[in-house]
């Protein structure tokens, strides 16, 4: 059986659909119709049948690829538990694993718009960090990853910083591949590509929950073409809502507060000397955002009024 040589892990809300096309382009790499399968989330994965299950998505794949697929349920602890455990039990022992991490307001405020066009959640960035205990605790890049370096070794996991990835997306992407193993020449990546922009994307309705089915997972996900899925997600689907006000520098201020032990202990983990991201950097960026987007309510209300 066919069983993935490489995962992409996550993070949600972070460049994973990205990654996952560009990788697909080069042609020593094989990626499943189902983007995420998230097979190993599940016991039910080191059956017989579930293991013939998650083997038939990397069939067609050639002798002389590489086979990988990108589950960002991979990386959501503790709400998934088990997931390396099971990586360890039934894929080979020199899995190479790929984590995309984000600017971490910038992950939370895009996870939150994905809830919110969703119908998942209000508007209030605020009052869903209280009432959405994912939204901080899958930006514990640190958390999530700690037990995939202890499973594989920092040679074999790699941590891609998001913003520099789309700052060089052809030459990041050709690094990557050449990690790999593979010839970083035969790289095809349109820079210029966007995959699973927020607002182009269409959000279920009153398909919400046949989307979200067991028998839309293992028949209609798994199986369609991926060009015939679109094409039913833009006649079928709604568009999806304006996006919220950016977080309020209070907001911004919580979410850097309660993570930044998370991005300092990443750092020691991956042998860095300081953080991914320059914390006061951050908190002026998107402090900057906030108020002009209070600023702009307040010159449409005058205007109205």
């Amino acid at each position: 059986m066919r069983l993935p040589d490489f995962l992409i892990i996550g993070a949600m809300k972070s460049g994973t659909t990205t990654l996952f096309r560009d990788l697909e382009s080069h042609p020593g790499i094989f990626m499943p119709e189902d983007k995420e399968p998230h097979a190993l989330v599940d016991d039910e994965v080191l059956t017989e049948a579930g293991r013939a299950r998650y083997a038939k998505l990397f069939r067609p794949a050639g002798a002389d690829q590489l086979a990988g697929e990108a589950s960002t349920g991979y990386s959501k602890l503790p709400w998934q538990t088990g997931v390396v455990e099971r990586a360890r039990k039934l894929l080979r022992p020199d899995l190479r694993v790929i984590y995309i991490v984000r600017d971490p307001v910038a992950r939370i405020a895009s996870h939150h718009y994905h809830n919110f066009a969703g119908a998942m959640a209000g508007a209030d960035l605020g009052q869903e960090l209280d009432r959405t205990p994912q939204l901080i605790g899958y930006t514990r890049y640190a958390t999530q990853i700690e037990p995939w370096l202890r499973a594989y070794g920092p040679e074999l996991v790699r941590v891609i910083r998001f913003e520099s990835y789309v700052a060089d997306r052809a030459g990041e992407h050709r690094a990557l591949i050449g990690w790999m193993g593979l010839d970083p020449g035969r790289c095809a990546v349109d820079p210029t590509a966007r995959h699973n922009a927020g607002e182009s994307r269409r959000v279920p309705s009153r398909l919400r929950p046949l989307l979200k089915s067991k028998l839309y997972r293992e028949i209609g996900r798994r199986t369609l073409p991926r060009g015939l899925k679109r094409a039913a997600q833009r006649t079928l689907l709604s568009k999806a809502p304006p996006r919220p006000a950016p977080p309020s520098p209070e907001v911004v201020d919580r979410i850097l507060d309660a993570l930044w032990p998370e991005m300092e202990k990443l750092s020691e983990l991956l042998g860095l000397s300081e953080p991914m991201w320059d914390r006061d950097a951050l908190r002026r960026q998107h402090h900057e955002r906030g108020l002009e987007s209070r600023s702009d309510d307040r010159s449409a209300a005058g205007t109205d009024a």
